[in-house]
C-alpha cells in the first residue's frame, strides 16, 4: 500500500485518486499519514462497497466451524454481567 504525507495527497491528489481507482492498473488503497501515523486511507468506491458488503453478511449457526462452537460453548461469562442470567 502506497503511503503519503497529508501535503503530498493534497498537492498531488489526483494522481492518488487514480491510484486508488485502478485508472492505469490495478487499484491500490493509498494511505495518508499525519506526521508519521496512519490517518485517512484514499479507497476507490468500489473497493468500499466490497468492505461494506462484508458488514454485512452473516452465517448461519451450523455453518461455523467445530473449533469455533466448542470455543463458544467453553466460554465463561464476565462474572460483572452475571445479573444478565437473572429471570
Amino acid at each position: 500500500m502506497v503511503e503519503v504525507t497529508s501535503t503530498e495527497a493534497q498537492r498531488n491528489f489526483g494522481l492518488y485518486r487514480e491510484l486508488a481507482e485502478g485508472a492505469h492498473a490495478a487499484s491500490e488503497p493509498v494511505t495518508v499519514l499525519h506526521g508519521d501515523k496512519p490517518s485517512v486511507v484514499i479507497l476507490s468506491a468500489a473497493g468500499f462497497a466490497r468492505l461494506k458488503q462484508r458488514d454485512k453478511r452473516s452465517m448461519a449457526t451450523e455453518d461455523l466451524p467445530e473449533w469455533l462452537v466448542d470455543q463458544i460453548a467453553a466460554s465463561e461469562m464476565d462474572p460483572r454481567f452475571s445479573y444478565l442470567d437473572e429471570a
